[in-house]
């Protein structure tokens, strides 16, 4: 597993200069280290009482770097302007795309255009854990939950 996160981070590097740009860090906004995310897991913990956990990593006008912590299952929804790219850490689920029901586990990449209906289910006993970088910027206010 160790040998697969240099490609990934090639992968998730490419989308973020595909979606926005790398953003830069400015003397009022050091990046975090992003060189290893079980460490900033380890400072950000989902909560024992916690379904969902979203921390925010990196952020700029034009996007965001999200730590997503999952704990049973998202209730279906869609951005009208936030596109996704999404790369599982760790656990296992089923990520609903529209119809499509497509089971993943740790390392699977996926990119979530916007106004696409998508959910997850963790199928694990422990969170399923996500690294997502959004374009625009995350904003909650863009996040429609729809009925089944």
């Amino acid at each position: 597993m160790r040998r697969r996160r240099p490609v990934v981070w090639c992968v998730l590097a490419g989308a973020l200069w595909l979606l926005v740009g790398i953003p830069a860090a400015s003397e009022n906004s050091p990046l975090p280290d992003l060189n290893n995310l079980d460490v900033q897991l380890e400072h950000n913990p989902i909560g024992p009482g916690e379904e969902l956990r979203i921390t925010t990593l990196v952020e700029s006008p034009e996007m965001s770097g999200l730590l997503v912590q999952v704990r049973g299952s998202l209730p279906p929804h869609f951005h009208k302007l936030t596109r996704e790219v999404v790369y599982m850490l760790r656990g296992a689920g089923v990520l609903q795309l529209g119809a499509e029901r497509i089971p993943i586990k740790a390392g699977a990449v996926v990119r979530i255009p916007a106004g696409t209906v998508h959910t997850f289910t963790n199928t694990g006993e422990t969170p399923a854990v996500f690294f997502v970088v959004t374009a625009p910027r995350w904003d909650e206010q863009d996040r429609f939950t729809v009925k089944d």
